[in-house]
């Protein structure tokens, strides 16, 4: 009976171990999706090139990443100086290069020699900021964070220096010594290069080496960042070509030379093949090939946002959110210089890159360039490009400075063809027309004068408080037109004190007074004989 049951229970654990072989068989087994079939490359690739007339740009590079793999890339167009544009073309990354900041500070901290939480003024002591207690109490995780309370320093003397003496980056951060906090410490995320400008800063005074340098070491090299500068000496080296700014909606073509002082916040330069390299190593926790630069949880933390931006959370250097349309979780930062723009997006849970680099920016067409590189993830993820608009601001801006000009030279014109030659013919008005003409010059200049002062310091306001001469570097167009503006209402206002002058120095003329009694229009002389 034993013997019976013993085989009957292995009959059955038989049949059920076949059964879950033929149900095995005939099963698929689940395959990983690729987030990037062939057909979704062909769709981006298309869309890129229909990206590339939308926003008249000169030249672009882009390229798709998975894992150490790139799927697809290239280049297209031509630079500033006429040549094509290849994968090594250099570009300036603009506040991508905020990332690269972070991922040296973050290396000192897994090395000891940086801790997240001590402040900032602990490795400069010599720091100074509007506040004391800011300076005092700032940590180096609020810099990486935004969380400072420091607002963007959109001022020429701050930021956009060009100084590339040595010393640079220390004196552009002494500097800072004027800026007064929007917010108290650690309470309010705003995005400011100043706290980057600091960190920079941090980083010289920590490893006694410049700021290019430690990170040509420690960074650039161990990727194999060949077509990259972090110095003035490598910028000259690689060639960093002309890029474009728009002028009136067209590309034009400008030159603007290297920042050592801005590296930092906003001025490494590097090829699409450089920056495939560093997204490689962002996607593989840290590793490029053989090379660690950072520990897995080095880089989880750079990617996890901890400071709520209002749209999304910024960690350190990287930005966090959900990609509209498809819901996945990307982590991005875009960056600009005047001629330039470049986008980095991370779509971790995929395993997926995207760069868009283009060697054209302008303020207004801030949207519709960062929305490529946004939009060629979407197209990855199986979802469809949305629609960007240009900034209405710099349209209505431009607009109303160039309708604001034409109307005071018009004005200049009637005062000077029309109002001057009468003086020619017309004798001395009376003491009550006279007046009346003073306080008519003095409403004019006045007018004058105001319109002037708006222009040239309540538009350029428009901009996060920018001030004349950042505007014409960032927007030029607009930036003329404030100057037109400002000429022509000078222009007007010495007109019409002109002509007061000149009416009041031919009434003091003798023999050029009205005689009492005399008809207005009529000038005392002698009377003739009688015949």
């Amino acid at each position: 009976m034993n013997t019976v049951t013993r085989l009957l229970t292995r009959t059955r654990r038989l049949a059920g171990a076949a059964a879950c072989l033929a149900l095995l068989a005939t099963t698929p087994t689940p395959v990983a999706a690729s987030p990037a079939p062939a057909d979704d490359l062909a769709a981006a690739e298309r869309y890129l090139r229909d990206y590339m007339q939308r926003t008249r740009a000169p030249g672009l590079a882009y390229a798709v990443i998975r894992g150490d793999e790139t799927l697809r890339h290239g280049a297209w167009g031509v630079d500033g100086d006429g040549q094509p544009m290849t994968v090594h073309t250099p570009f300036l990354l603009g506040s991508t290069s905020k990332s690269f900041t972070a991922l040296a500070v973050t290396q000192l901290v897994e090395s000891g020699r940086v801790h997240l939480d001590t402040p900032a003024s602990t490795y400069l002591p010599w720091l100074r900021l509007g506040a004391a207690d800011t300076a005092r109490t700032v940590t180096v995780r609020q810099l990486l964070t935004h969380t400072s309370g420091l607002p963007q320093v959109w001022s020429t003397d701050l930021t956009d220096r060009y100084d590339n003496r040595p010393g640079a980056l220390t004196r552009s951060v002494r500097d800072l010594a004027t800026v007064r906090p929007i917010a108290p410490v650690g309470q309010t995320y705003a995005y400011s290069d100043a706290n980057y400008m600091i960190l920079g800063a941090l980083v010289e005074s920590v490893t006694g080496d410049t700021f290019g340098a430690h990170l040509r070491r420690h960074v650039l090299d161990p990727l194999r960042m060949t077509h990259s500068a972090a110095t003035a000496d490598e910028a000259r080296a690689i060639g960093i070509p002309a890029g474009h700014r728009y002028y009136l909606g067209r590309p034009q073509r400008f030159t603007a030379p290297f920042d050592t002082a801005g590296v930092p916040y906003g001025f490494l330069a590097a090829s699409l093949d450089d920056l495939s390299h560093y997204a490689v190593a962002q996607l593989g926790g840290g590793r490029f090939g053989d090379t660690r630069i950072l520990s897995p949880q080095g880089t989880e933390q750079m990617h996890t946002g901890t400071a709520d931006t209002g749209h999304g959370t910024y960690g350190f250097g990287w930005k966090n959110s959900t990609l509209d349309g498809v819901g996945t979780r990307i982590v991005w930062h875009a960056g600009a210089t005047p001629d330039y723009f470049t986008h980095l997006v991370l779509a971790p849970d995929a395993n997926l890159a995207v760069i868009v680099m283009t060697n054209i920016y302008g303020l207004p067409m801030d949207a519709p360039l960062s929305a490529g590189a946004f939009n060629v993830a979407r197209i990855l993820h199986g979802g469809t490009p949305s629609t960007a608009t240009e900034d209405p601001t710099h349209t209505w801006a431009l607009g109303g400075l160039l309708t604001v000009a034409a109307a005071l030279l018009v004005m200049l014109g009637w005062s000077v063809t029309r109002v001057l030659p009468t003086r020619r013919t017309r004798t001395t008005l009376p003491a009550r027309s006279r007046t009346r003409t003073i306080v008519a010059t003095a409403c004019w200049i006045a007018g004058c004068a105001a319109v002037a002062a708006t222009a040239t310091w309540l538009v350029p306001s428009f901009w996060k408080g920018a001030d004349l001469a950042k505007l014409q570097l960032w927007a030029p167009d607009v930036g003329h037109a404030i100057r037109t503006v400002t000429v022509l209402s000078t222009a007007l206002a010495l007109t019409r004190l002109g002509i007061t002058v000149y009416d009041t120095v031919r009434t003091r003329r003798p023999g050029a007074t009205t005689p009492p009694g005399a008809p207005a229009g009529h000038t005392a002389t002698q009377p003739c004989a009688p015949r």
